[in-house]
């Protein structure tokens, strides 16, 4: 009988929550449907780049804005509590507009642009077809045979182009999961089976390059924000195929994910390879009936999905908003599938030590706090408090200013540093190294758009320009004569953590201090604002003491910063 009870107040928890978020979903649809410009006499009619077409302040209207037809699309053929777009005419009509203008902002080869013309994107090519493919499920009929058929031969150029291009500046998985997925629905409307064939060779790929620890590969590390974005698409291919080698992947993947969900309900940081802190839902949501771990980080996180906690749909801009909207749809549709969740079980939930050496994150739990260390990423430290589920401390390294303006950190990824993880005490050494920080201005804007509307029109230049800019905005340092070696200790009550510096900074350096918050590297989807934010800033230094601030003319000698937490 307990049991039963049990299993009625879960079941009302999950319709209670699936109904807060169609409220949440049907609420957004005049911000979006505003976003289109449905003027059918326009040059842009279609667009949802308002930007572009409504205010003209760029140049360039973004393709990845038109993914909003996905949402759009479920808007207009699902039945939900006071939804008055369901089956309406003009919402159809607009649908199809956008996915007009989604065809005709497509290259001739078949890509797409993301950040600036023909820039030929894999991210943005196989993003937009997937979430256009989708859309094209769900509506069946409800839009013109032109537009379906048109829509249909634009998706068989994306997937023609996604045959012979893939992804050379880096490894991103949740870009080529996106990839598979889109290919995966363009085998399905052509029926060609070289587009089933290209979709395993991105599926595979991500497998083969999935660390043993469970992470997918994310520019070279381990980023839990990233990671709950990219197993989506690698469960929505699932639910495609029913690949069983796929699922097992995704099991690892989220068991690793769980321990990354913090007391307060975020996940993620700067302690990550790509320091992002947004939390995608559907993918838990839709292998929750499989994975105890699923069903425990879905049931866990669903306070964060319409909140602040994590960031998510209030949080987000431009640039990741439809994603997160269209996240939500399918969370949504896991939510009412009918099938029953599998008992919830947070693994290694009694683990007092978990370390990830390849990853380089370490979690240490004990009665009073969990405690999180990026390791490879110098020693990065955020702290919660387990009684209270806030944040205690954020500790994201130490940053200097140099006398000609620029930065110089002990913040940034480097696998090969010197690491010793114990239970009680983790060891990093390393350097201060500075990081680029450019911003666009406008002369550089114009050289920019100069190149990449001549010399950069050619796939090869194109792809010799996205390289640099990956070299210069993630990958450039330079290291300092400065050493340092950070020590923390673990006890049941207290954390330390002690920060030596030795060397010459070559008169370099203008001030030193540590820092509650901060990045080195360009990663437009971090630094969002979460609400444990406002407990790492009160965390921070009230006066110029030598646990926060040190004196860089004192570092030829040699210097100790210590700073203690203390839980009572």
């Amino acid at each position: 009988m307990r049991r039963t009870l049990v299993e009625v107040v879960k079941k009302r928890d999950v319709r209670s929550f699936a109904g807060s978020l169609a409220n949440a979903l049907v609420a957004e649809a005049a911000h979006v449907v505003g976003l289109i410009d449905r003027d059918p006499d326009s040059p842009t009619a279609g667009c949802m780049d308002r930007t572009f077409w409504a205010w003209k302040f760029t140049d360039f209207a973004a393709p990845r804005l038109q993914e909003g037809v996905c949402y759009m699309a479920f808007l207009g053929t699902r039945r939900l509590d006071d939804n008055p777009w369901v089956g309406s005419g003009p919402l159809f009509q607009w649908i199809g507009s956008a996915l007009d203008y989604w065809t005709r902002v497509q290259h001739r080869d078949g890509s797409f642009d993301e950040a600036y013309p023909y820039e030929r994107s894999l991210a943005a090519t196989s993003f937009s077809s997937f979430y256009v493919a989708e859309s094209l499920e769900m509506l069946g009929d409800a839009v013109d045979q032109r537009t379906l058929e048109r829509t249909r031969r634009a998706l068989a150029r994306a997937g023609e182009w996604l045959l012979t291009n893939d992804e050379l500046h880096g490894f991103i998985s949740n870009h080529l999961a996106a990839a598979a997925a889109a290919l995966e629905h363009i085998h399905r409307f052509t029926g060609e089976s070289r587009f089933e064939r290209r979709s395993a060779y991105f599926r595979d790929r991500i497998m083969d390059r999935q660390s043993p620890e469970g992470w997918y590969d994310e520019y070279g590390g381990a980023d839990p924000g990233y990671q709950t974005h990219g197993s989506f698409y690698l469960a929505r291919l699932w639910q495609l195929t029913g690949n069983e080698a796929l699922a097992d992947s995704l099991e690892r993947s989220i068991a690793f994910l769980a321990h990354f969900v913090h007391p307060d309900g975020s996940i993620g940081g700067e302690y990550a390879s790509r320091n992002t802190q947004t939390y995608y839902p559907a993918a838990f949501e839709m292998m929750a009936h499989r994975s105890a771990a699923a069903s425990w980080v879905a049931g866990t996180m669903r306070p964060s999905v319409l909140g602040s906690a994590a960031a998510g749909l209030r949080a987000v801009d431009t640039f990741n908003w439809f994603p997160i909207l269209n996240n939500l749809v399918f969370t949504y549709r896991a939510l009412t599938s009918g099938e029953p969740a599998a008992e919830p079980e947070e693994p290694d939930a009694a683990a007092s030590t978990l370390w990830y050496p390849g990853a380089g994150i370490a979690r240490i739990r004990r009665d009073r706090y969990d405690a999180y260390v990026g390791a490879t990423k110098g020693g990065v430290i955020k702290v919660w408090d387990r009684r209270t589920r806030r944040l205690a401390m954020s500790d994201c390294g130490w940053v200097g200013r140099t006398y000609n303006g620029g930065i110089a950190s002990t913040q940034y990824a480097d696998a090969a540093r010197e690491i010793r993880a114990e239970a009680d005490r983790i060891e990093i050494g390393g350097a201060l190294s500075q990081s680029s920080r450019p911003v666009m201005r406008p002369l550089r804007f114009i050289a920019f758009r100069m190149f990449s509307l001549t010399v950069g029109r050619w796939p090869a230049a194109g792809r010799w320009l996205k390289r640099q800019l990956v070299r210069v905005l993630i990958q450039r340092r330079r290291q300092l004569s400065v050493e340092f070696r950070r020590i923390i200790t673990f006890e049941d009550d207290r954390i330390t953590v002690a920060d030596q510096f030795a060397g010459d900074h070559e008169g370099r350096l203008e001030s030193l201090r540590r820092s509650a918050l901060f990045t080195t590297i360009h990663m437009g989807s971090s630094r969002y604002f979460v609400l444990n934010e406002l407990d790492a800033v009160a965390d921070g230094p009230s006066e110029h003491d030598d646990a926060w601030h040190v004196d860089p003319g004192r570092i030829g000698a040699g210097i100790t910063a210590a700073r203690v937490v203390t839980f009572h």
